[in-house]
């Protein structure tokens, strides 16, 4: 069976992105609620919680702004496109205001399969040709609605959905392995060469210049 052609409004429902005034408050040393970033969205439309910083949970306005798993954080300022798929780790979370929050209806769309779908090269151009362009591009949630989505049926859904969530496990595992042999490959080089780099100079005494010699004085012959 052909999959259907249907607009991401249709399928699912696009919230806006939170006021940037309800994070002067953002860091890494503050104690609260984690917020998902566009540098915390992998490759591999995933969350990765090693930098995430946060906003102090007293902060009011934040509660329309949470997420739940199942849930997708796109990009919709600078690097737009970026999609990340919320899971159960990130529940309760909420976004920067540099993303937008899409909820899929999950009885019309699997949340894998739409992620999987958002971020594929052709579906990201077609995102991009929508962006309003200026200093920085900037992804609306108009634009966003007005998506075309190709929707197979939903046990297709469901086989693709699976097929796609063990190469994404498969492409984080590589990248931790590639993250550790580019730490174990530098370590050898300090290991071999310590700290000594071509170009650079060593803490060596500095030598005392040579001695010079005071001029000679031509001597003269004395008349008798």
């Amino acid at each position: 069976m052909s999959a259907q052609s249907v607009r991401l409004g249709d399928i699912c429902t696009v919230t806006a992105s939170p006021s940037s005034d309800l994070f002067t408050e953002f860091g890494v040393d503050v104690e609260g609620i984690p917020v998902v970033t566009p540098a915390d969205i992998t490759d591999s439309q995933r969350i990765d919680p090693e930098a995430l910083r946060q906003v102090p949970d007293t902060i009011t306005g934040l509660e329309r702004f949470r997420l739940r798993p199942g849930d997708l954080v796109i990009v919709r300022l600078g690097g737009v496109g970026k999609v990340a798929l919320v899971d159960d780790a990130a529940d309760g979370w909420v976004y920067h205001s540099s993303c937008i929050r899409v909820r899929p209806h999950i009885e019309r769309v699997d949340p894998v399969y739409l992620a999987a779908y958002l971020a594929h090269p052709p579906v990201v151009a077609e995102l991009l040709s929508h962006v309003q362009v200026g200093t920085v591009p900037i992804l609306t949630t108009q634009s966003l609605e007005g998506l075309p989505v190709l929707l197979p049926d939903a046990r297709r859904q469901r086989i693709m959905a699976e097929a796609l969530g063990e190469v994404s496990l498969q492409i984080d595992l590589q990248q931790r392995i590639l993250t550790r042999l580019s730490a174990v490959r530098q370590g050898i080089f300090a290991q071999m060469l310590g700290d000594e780099l071509p170009g650079t100079t060593t803490s060596r005494a500095p030598s005392a210049a040579p001695e010079r010699r005071a001029p000679r004085t031509r001597r003269t012959s004395r008349m008798s």
